[in-house]
C-alpha cells in the first residue's frame, strides 16, 4: 500500500501531465459547449416568417389532384392546354405546400403571411416581422434583407417548387402519354410505409457525440502515465529504473503497484472530466451514470497498458517514445470523430475493421449506445473488446520484462 500511495504522489507531482489529462479536456470541451449550443439554438426553430405578395387574391386552398385526375382522355389534350393549365395552379400549390410543409419533428417549416401591397411586405421586413419577401407576380422572386440561414431555407424551398413544377410541365407538353405513368409513380412513393423505430436513450443531440470523443480522448492520454510506468522500470532509460532494478521488491511486482497506482488516480481524473461535461457542460449521457463511468475505467486500464506496451517494446530515447504515444492517442481520438464527426460513419463503410480495434471508437460507440440506443448489449460488446485489448498488452508487456536482462548496472 506504501508503494501504491508514493506513486500516486510521485505521478501527481507531474505539472504538465495533470496539465494535459484534467485541464486540455476541460478546454477543449468549453470550446465544444459555447460552439454548438450556438449551432443547436439556430436548429430548433419553430417556423420561419415568409411574405407572399398576392396582389390577385389568390385562395389558398389544398389542390384536390387525384391520379384519376390524369386519365389518358385527358391526357389526350393539348400540350397547351397543360402548359396553360401548370401556370393557373402553380401559384394555388405554392402557396397550398407552404403552409403545410413540415421539418422532420413534425413543426411546420414557414409562417405564411400574405401582403396585397408590395410596400407593406418590404416595411414588415425592415421591421423583422418576417424573414423573406416572395413575390409570385415575379416569378417568386425573392427579396430578403440579410443573407442567413432563414433565407438560405426560403430560397431552397423555391428552387425546389420551380424544379418540380418544370418537370412536371416539361412531361405534359413533350410526353403526354407519359404524364398518367409519372402521376401513378408519385402517388405509389406518396403511399410508402414507414416503419418508425424508437430510439431508446434520452439523448439525440448529434452533437453529444464531440464530448463522447472528448472523454475518449481523456482516457487514452493514459498512455502517458502508462509510458512513464514503462521507462521507470527499465535501468538503461532512467536513473529510477536503475536503482528500482536493483532493489529487492521483484520487478514485476513494481509493475503492479504502478499499475493500480496510476489507475486508481486515472479513474478519478476521468470521473471529474466527465462530471464537468455533466453539471458543466450539460450534456446527457442517459440513464446509466455507473457504466458511463465504468466506460471511463476500461479505456483507463486499456490505455495505460498500451503506454506500457510502448515504453517497453520500442526502442530509443524517452522522446520518441512520448511522440509516439502523442501520435497513438491523437489519431484514435481523431478516428473516434473528435475533429470530424462523420469518420467514424465513413470508416464503417470502407475499412469498418478499424471502428472495432480503435479503443477511442469504441468507448464513443460504448456511450453512444447507452445515451442514444439504450442498447446495454452492444455497450458491453464494446467494452469487452476495450477490455480484451488492455489484457492482451498487459500480457506482452509482462513477457518482455520477464525476459529483460541488463550484463551491469
Amino acid at each position: 500500500m506504501k508503494h501504491i500511495l508514493y506513486r500516486m504522489k510521485q505521478i501527481i507531482r507531474q505539472k504538465t501531465l495533470l496539465f494535459w489529462a484534467m485541464a486540455f479536456p476541460v478546454i477543449l470541451g468549453s470550446l465544444f459547449y459555447f460552439m454548438f449550443g450556438s449551432i443547436s439554438e439556430l436548429e430548433q426553430f419553430s417556423e420561419v416568417p415568409v411574405g407572399i405578395v398576392n396582389s390577385q387574391g389568390i385562395e389558398n386552398k389544398k389542390a384536390d389532384v387525384t391520379e384519376e385526375s390524369f386519365s389518358m382522355e385527358n391526357v389526350q389534350m393539348s400540350a397547351e392546354y397543360w402548359k396553360e393549365e401548370a401556370k393557373k395552379q402553380s401559384a394555388e400549390g405554392f402557396l397550398t405546400m407552404m403552409n403545410e410543409v413540415e421539418s422532420d419533428n413534425g413543426t411546420k417549416m414557414f409562417k405564411v403571411k400574405e401582403y396585397a401591397d408590395v410596400s407593406k411586405a418590404e416595411q414588415a421586413l425592415q421591421d423583422g416581422k418576417i424573414k423573406g419577401i416572395v413575390d409570385m407576380e415575379d416569378e417568386y422572386a425573392l427579396t430578403v434583407k440579410e443573407s442567413d440561414i432563414y433565407s438560405s431555407l426560403i430560397k431552397t424551398f423555391i428552387d425546389q417548387y420551380q424544379q418540380n413544377v418544370s418537370l412536371i410541365t416539361d412531361v405534359a407538353m413533350e410526353h403526354p402519354e407519359k404524364l398518367a405513368d409519372m402521376i401513378a409513380s408519385m402517388s405509389d412513393t406518396a403511399g410508402a410505409t414507414i416503419q418508425e423505430i424508437s430510439l431508446k436513450g434520452t439523448d439525440k443531440d448529434p452533437y453529444t457525440q464531440y464530448f463522447y470523443a472528448l472523454i475518449a480522448m481523456t482516457c487514452l492520454i493514459a498512455t502517458m502515465v502508462g509510458l512513464n510506468n514503462g521507462n521507470d522500470i527499465q535501468a538503461d532509460l532512467t536513473a529510477v529504473g536503475a536503482r528500482r532494478n536493483v532493489a529487492p521488491t521483484p520487478k514485476l511486482v513494481q509493475v503492479a503497484y504502478d499499475f493500480v497506482a496510476s489507475f486508481i488516480l486515472y479513474c478519478a481524473i476521468v470521473a471529474f472530466v466527465i462530471g464537468v461535461c455533466v453539471f458543466v457542460f450539460q450534456r446527457d449521457f442517459g440513464n446509466h451514470a455507473a457504466l458511463v463511468l465504468l466506460g471511463g475505467c476500461i479505456g483507463s486500464f486499456t490505455s495505460l497498458a498500451i503506454g506500457t506496451v510502448i515504453a517497453i517494446f520500442t526502442k530509443g530515447s524517452v522522446q520518441k517514445k512520448e511522440g509516439l504515444c502523442v501520435a497513438v492517442f491523437m489519431i484514435s481520438s481523431f478516428l473516434a470523430g473528435l475533429q470530424w464527426a462523420d469518420i467514424t460513419y465513413l470508416i464503417e463503410e470502407r475499412c469498418p475493421i478499424v471502428n472495432r480495434i480503435n479503443p477511442a471508437t469504441l468507448i464513443v460507440n460504448g456511450f453512444k449506445s447507452l445515451s442514444v440506443f439504450g442498447d446495454i448489449r452492444q455497450y458491453a460488446v464494446n467494452m469487452l473488446t476495450l477490455f480484451a485489448i488492455g489484457v492482451i498488452c498487459v500480457i506482452a508487456g509482462v513477457l518482455k520484462l520477464r525476459r529483460m536482462k541488463y550484463e551491469s548496472i
